[in-house]
């Protein structure tokens, strides 16, 4: 605004200048009457929708190791390693590198058991980058019911031998 020297000039700029408070005080009265939207973060959190991507979880049971969610993984952020027993499987690890992983979903819809899923965790705070690779693994092993089944197998298995090495024994005696 050039200012004037003519007192209706003045009187203009005076005007202008009380106009424009007053607008601007209309917009923040209109704010000051509301209710505050502002989140306390840690205490608490603005609801989550259903379709987030967030940290990855995995359901270790349904598992099987089939390396589907690897191979779809466009950044190879994904490792896992088993060991198989049969069919039961003993759990090295399941790691994903959040460093690299870009949230992009494409490790959860290969899976022929539906065993990987985004969660809605989405706090990532850390000092040290190597905490970003993250152990999906609830447990390390084999859960207890497969060992039990271990177990039973390998007990049926030693009861065959023994009865297969009496028989043997038994028609070596009759042999002679």
């Amino acid at each position: 605004m050039t200012q004037t020297t003519t007192p209706s000039g003045y009187v203009k700029n005076i005007w202008d200048s009380v106009k424009s408070t007053l607008v601007g005080m209309r917009i923040t009265g209109k704010y000051l009457l509301q209710k505050p939207i502002t989140v306390q973060y840690p205490d608490e959190r603005l609801p989550i929708p259903d379709r987030y991507r967030g940290i990855h979880y995995l359901e270790q049971e349904k598992c099987i190791e089939c390396l589907a969610c690897a191979r779809a993984c466009p950044i190879d952020c994904i490792e896992m390693e088993a060991v198989r027993h049969g069919k039961e499987l003993e759990w090295i690890s399941f790691t994903l590198d959040y460093q690299k992983c870009m949230f992009c979903e494409l490790c959860v819809y290969p899976c022929p058991k539906d065993c990987i899923h985004m969660g809605t965790e989405y706090a990532f705070v850390t000092f040290d980058r190597s905490e970003f690779k993250h152990d999906l693994l609830s447990f390390k092993g084999m859960d207890r019911a497969a060992r039990e089944r271990m177990k039973e197998a390998e007990a049926k298995k030693a009861a065959k031998a023994a009865g297969g090495a009496s028989e043997a024994s038994k028609s070596e005696e009759s042999a002679s």
